[in-house]
């Protein structure tokens, strides 16, 4: 009863998601720049011990929109889809602990036993993964029912994973072998709660069978990407023939 009220998504409806998912997700100068100066406000407020400075960091990171894209590749078995988010998201990773790691040999480093992020146990890390799971399908289900805001959500998701990987970053810098190993082990977790609460939420909502449609729309912005390149080219290549003469 309850998959047939809250989680009936029309066809139209889905078509809609996969539509607006697939356009927010798009890789750009735009969303590196924004994890980038997001990872350095965390890493900034890990250093200072500030739990304000890290909550800021979280308000910028743009991670929610490829990590969704990734779940609902997983759930329709779109191989493009996959590898596009996949991609994406390794490439997020790398540059949030460069980012990280810059701050931290700028700024100094933490003393990881007065670190408030670092978990010790397997419990902190369980609950942890419970608060991923629940950022997760609160953002997967915030996105595909029309009129609902997926923002708060998504700065739960960047809560799950912009410290803790920020923080490997932090340790590596300050040589703390076992603060990286479980920052980094903490992050992995996070991530996976978030990816398989999302495929949950768009597994139950029908989204399975939409595997055509998910290409198609990516197979038309790597069109559109390549006409705006070719375009800008063009566009430069003029101007730098005015200007010689």
């Amino acid at each position: 009863m309850l998959k047939k009220t809250i989680f009936n998504i029309s066809y139209p409806d889905q078509e809609r998601v996969v539509k607006e998912l697939l356009t927010e997700s798009r890789e750009s100068s735009d969303f590196y720049l924004l994890l980038g100066l997001a990872s350095a406000i965390t890493a900034l407020g890990l250093l200072a011990d500030s739990v304000i400075v890290i909550i800021g960091g979280m308000l910028v990171a743009p991670l929610l929109f490829p990590i969704l894209g990734l779940s609902l590749s997983l759930v329709t078995s779109s191989r493009l889809g996959v590898e596009k988010f996949l991609k994406m998201i390794i490439r997020s990773v790398l540059l949030v602990v460069l980012a990280s790691v810059v701050v931290a040999l700028l700024f100094g480093h933490v003393d990881s036993k007065e670190h408030y992020i670092l978990m010790e146990g397997v419990e902190s890390n369980l609950i942890y993964f419970l608060v991923a799971f629940s950022a997760g399908s609160a953002a997967a289900f915030s996105w595909i029912r029309q009129g609902l805001s997926a923002t708060l959500p998504g700065v739960a998701v960047a809560v799950s994973l912009v410290p803790p990987l920020s923080s490997f970053g932090v340790s590596l810098v300050s040589l703390s072998i076992g603060t990286s190993l479980n920052s980094l082990s903490m992050f992995v977790i996070n991530l996976l709660g978030i990816i398989l609460s999302a495929m949950v939420i768009f597994s139950i909502s029908g989204f399975s069978n939409l595997q055509r449609e998910e290409e198609e729309r990516i197979t038309e912005q790597d069109v559109e990407g390549k006409i705006r390149e070719k375009a800008l080219k063009e566009q430069v290549g003029k101007e730098d023939g005015e200007n010689s003469e």
